[in-house]
């Protein structure tokens, strides 16, 4: 079972689809997730799902990969807000 550990500020379907639901005024739309075993998953906020990153499931990462990609992911949906 996924639970939500820890929501960063900075940092699937189609996960560029930003009509899904406008996160600007509620936070990120990816987060990180902790699983029993300690390794973590990125969360979809938008889908409530793990997110996908180049065809991949985002689950079963150690941390520091799973932070890298949710602040990657989160910036690149603020740059797509911003064009």
């Amino acid at each position: 079972m996924l639970k939500p550990v820890q929501i960063m500020p900075d940092g699937p379907l189609n996960w560029l689809d930003i009509d899904l639901l406008d996160f600007r005024d509620t936070g990120p739309r990816f987060v990180l997730a902790g699983e029993e075993d300690g390794s973590w998953t990125v969360m979809d906020q938008a889908t409530n799902m793990p997110a996908f990153w180049n065809d991949q499931l985002l689950f079963g990462l150690d941390f520091e990969r799973a932070d890298d990609l949710v602040e990657t992911m989160n910036q690149l949906m603020l740059d797509i807000r911003q064009a």
